[in-house]
């Protein structure tokens, strides 16, 4: 025999109330004493209750479903644990609303703007996130056309405003050359993800400022655009070691890159804060039990995703767009005490 389903009518009966108090008290209603809220929401909890999903599409319209782009490009993957970080954190915005999370791969001979319609023309979601956005991106151009929510982990430079969370990529690297200024590094050099790639210019700017700031001359041969991989950070170390006159100091763009430097530095035979000294950029904290140990930038993919979903939302509902836009400052980890 199929078991029946838990309903409103199931904890209002157990619990000895109106269904319509029910209702009111798993939405938070405020006309619903707390007492009474916490009482029906422990009922439900303990009798399985789950929300009919399909009754809530069909009195909405929505979907009820927000849709994350999967992208191949190498400079924009996420290492899989941290993929899994930043999407939990995506979870656990949602786990009070009606919301689910898909993810929409984009596959690697497809272009930027094809899973973004298939989401859009498809009806597939109410809201979108998307990443490593460009400068004119056209995501977010047809986005903003078709009035369809949407947040970037990342800015543009385009001139309507849209919602975005990001990470003050210009601060990082201005203070990154501060602090190896600080420790006598005159030849500081810098691996910079994608030119195409927004954060990359941010970077750059920052970067140039703190040389400047420092009293220290930008050299062109220290600063390397790149795919942001491990085999990436062993090439450009090799570069950088083959130079004349090479770099005594690294600023790093992330965990990836930064084991690769460490991997071509052990077959170097470069010591970690005698020959070369490293700052890097990490959204997990896989560095904190690097040996050795790495100072680096902090800025949570847990926190991001959190903060993109819960943007998202607002956006859904109608908040706009100029309201929703956030800078994230990271904490530096300073693991090597200097």
């Amino acid at each position: 025999m199929i078991r029946s389903r838990t309903n409103l009518k199931t904890i209002a009966k157990a619990l000895g109330l109106s269904v319509t108090t029910v209702s009111r008290a798993l939405k938070d209603g405020p006309e619903v004493r707390p007492e009474t809220i916490q009482r029906v929401k422990s009922a439900a909890e303990k009798l399985g209750y789950v929300p009919n999903q399909g009754g809530l599409i069909l009195r909405t319209g929505r979907s009820y479903t927000i849709a994350l782009i999967l992208s191949p490009e190498p400079q924009s993957a996420f290492p899989a644990m941290g993929f899994m970080f930043y999407c939990q954190g995506i979870l656990r915005s949602l786990q009070d609303s009606p919301y689910t999370l898909t993810i929409q791969p984009r596959l690697e001979e497809e272009d930027l703007l094809k899973p973004i319609k298939r989401i859009v023309e498809g009806q597939l979601a109410d809201g979108v996130i998307i990443g490593q956005t460009r400068n004119d991106d056209s995501r977010v151009r047809y986005l903003q056309q078709q009035q369809f929510p949407f947040v970037t982990f990342g800015r543009t430079k385009l001139p309507e405003p849209h919602a975005f969370y990001d990470v003050r990529h210009e601060w990082i690297t201005e203070n990154s050359v501060h602090r190896l200024s600080k420790l006598g590094h005159q030849r500081i050099g810098m691996i910079n993800p994608p030119e195409v790639l927004n954060y990359s210019g941010h970077r750059l700017d920052g970067f140039i400022r703190g040389l400047e700031s420092c009293g220290l001359c930008f050299q062109a041969e220290l600063q390397v655009s790149t795919a942001l991989s491990f085999e990436a950070g062993r090439k450009v170390l090799q570069q950088f070691i083959e130079l004349p006159n090479p770099p005594t100091a690294i600023v790093s763009p992330g965990v990836s890159t930064t084991l690769g430097i460490l991997t071509e530095m052990n077959s170097a035979n470069l010591i970690l804060g005698k020959d070369l000294d490293l700052i890097a950029f990490e959204g997990t904290n896989y560095l904190e039990f690097n040996t050795p140990r790495i100072n680096a930038y902090h800025s949570s993919l847990e926190a991001a995703g959190q903060q993109l979903c819960k943007l998202l939302l607002r956006r859904i509902e109608g908040e706009s767009a100029e309201k929703l836009q956030m800078l994230q400052e990271p904490e530096f980890m300073n693991r090597q005490g200097n």
